[in-house]
């Protein structure tokens, strides 16, 4: 189970706000406050544990991208 501290720690490695990675993995910001919150935080997803080691800030930076022109008019 990954701690609030460590899903934290990942995000700072990979670069990414919290709104920029609910954004990527398309959930609501609201949501990944809600696990990180210091109290009470809500269960990270085991899907979400397996992914952040996985990733590079470079693939972070690709994936962004490609999303950002997908979602362009």
């Amino acid at each position: 189970m990954m701690t609030p501290d460590q899903c934290r720690a990942h995000l700072t490695r990979l670069e990414i706000s919290q709104q920029g990675f609910a954004r990527l993995i398309r959930v609501s910001p609201q949501t990944v406050r809600k696990w990180l919150r210091q109290r009470e935080p809500l269960e990270i997803p085991r899907a979400v544990a397996l992914l952040l080691p996985l990733l590079t800030p470079a693939k972070v930076r690709r994936l962004v991208a490609e999303l950002e022109a997908a979602e362009a008019p």
